[in-house]
């Protein structure tokens, strides 16, 4: 891409900005094995890195708390679903079941850029020993990938989340969420990623009123790639500066399976739990997705 068109993009994403954002992962792929050649010539120009966002492995966002520096392709679009079962334990605790957990993703004119939308997802709820049922807040995106070398990738990702949900499972304000995104391959089998989030987070304080606070969440990935296919297994630590309105810090960790069946369909499935006590309670989750792109 020449220099005008990159800047045009970027132009297009700093608009994307003010507007709308993304919220889910950073994927490293193997690196491509070298082709062998009988007679090597020196050469004056080296050639370029090739670009590491190609699989659905490595664009595919879910379900880890940090989010991909890959886009998705011009000419391509990306859905992503998911169910998760979250178990609140202490006083007052009980399950959350939320699904589908739509992101929606479609590639621009420029291959580095893509606009994403997060549907409503349903919540089934008994925490508190009182059955609730609504849906959350709806979400807009858009990812720019800034780069990429031989060995590691990185980006930006911005995220507005409207207050369209029920009392129990939205926001009630609008939320905003700023990342930096980065991937760093260490060999064909090993690879980090993680992310640094802004976030103008919302919930509903203990007066029953919507109440905005910042929250800092840094992440942090380790990946594994497996023998026998196109699959990886991966660990995660997030922090969150802020649990909630007048709340501390919070730590999630979890890990994952993932594996690709052909270059269309990605199934996961994960396990993460929260060792952090708030109110005398602490939390951990099941869930499994399947994701699609064309």
């Amino acid at each position: 891409m020449n220099t005008i068109a990159r800047l045009a993009s970027a132009a297009t994403f700093a608009c994307a900005l003010g507007a709308s954002g993304a919220v889910a992962y950073a994927q490293t792929s193997p690196s491509p094995s070298p082709v062998a050649s009988p007679a090597p010539t020196a050469s004056a120009t080296p050639s370029a890195p090739s670009d590491p966002c190609g699989s659905i492995l490595s664009i595919v966002n879910r379900p880890t708390f940090g989010t991909g520096v890959c886009t998705v392709r011009t000419g391509h679009f990306d859905i992503e679903n998911g169910y998760t079962n979250t178990v609140t334990t202490g006083q007052g605790g009980g399950n959350t079941a939320a699904y589908p957990q739509s992101l929606i993703r479609v590639g621009t004119f420029d291959p580095h850029l893509d606009f994403e939308l997060g549907p409503i997802t349903e919540n089934h709820s008994s925490v508190g020993g009182v059955a609730s049922n609504g849906s959350s807040d709806l979400s807009l995106g858009a990812k720019y990938e800034l780069g990429y070398s031989s060995n590691a990738d990185w980006g930006i990702n911005a995220v507005v989340t409207i207050p369209t949900g029920a009392k129990a499972f939205g926001a009630g304000n609008a939320q905003y969420t700023g990342n930096f995104n980065w991937a760093y391959t260490i060999n064909s089998e090993f690879g980090l990623s993680g992310t640094l989030g802004f976030n103008a987070f919302s919930a509903y304080n203990s007066a029953g009123v919507p109440q905005s606070y910042f929250a800092f969440a840094p992440t942090l990935e380790a990946s594994a790639a497996l023998p026998g296919g196109p699959s990886q297994i991966s660990a995660e630590y997030a922090y969150f500066s802020s649990a909630g309105p007048n709340l501390g810090g919070k730590s999630w960790f979890d890990f994952i399976y993932q594996r690709d069946f052909g270059q269309h369909v990605q199934f996961d499935v994960e396990y993460g739990f929260s060792p952090t006590l708030i109110n005398g309670q602490k939390q951990h989750y099941i869930g499994a997705g399947l994701s699609f792109m064309n």
